[in-house]
């Protein structure tokens, strides 16, 4: 006896059509608040930064300046990694360049 395979019933809706599509927004959805993300964090880091200018003239300055250099290393690093995570170029894929698209 020879048993009929099943068809799998949702199998027409996932057209490679509506695939890209959903691709294409969840890929916009991930620049936009990749952005969004990092625009808080530089302010959050600038705010910090400003903060922190009494230690100007103490010993604590190079400690400050030192988290403020390495936070704000991490952030560009982590945006990176994320962008190649996703396949996003900044210039390329960017949410104002995706919206005209």
């Amino acid at each position: 006896m020879t048993e009929k395979p099943e068809s799998n019933p949702f199998a027409s809706l996932l057209t490679p059509d509506s695939y890209a599509e959903w691709r294409a927004n969840l890929k916009q959805m991930v620049s936009s608040s990749l952005e969004t993300n990092k625009k808080m964090a530089k302010a959050s880091l600038a705010r910090y930064e400003k903060a922190m200018a009494w230690t100007k003239d103490t010993p604590w300055a190079p400690w400050c300046k030192s988290v403020v250099t390495t936070t704000g290393k991490l952030i560009e690093d982590t945006s990176k990694m994320f962008c190649a995570m996703w396949h996003l170029e900044h210039g390329r894929d960017g949410p104002e360049k995706m919206a005209k698209v």
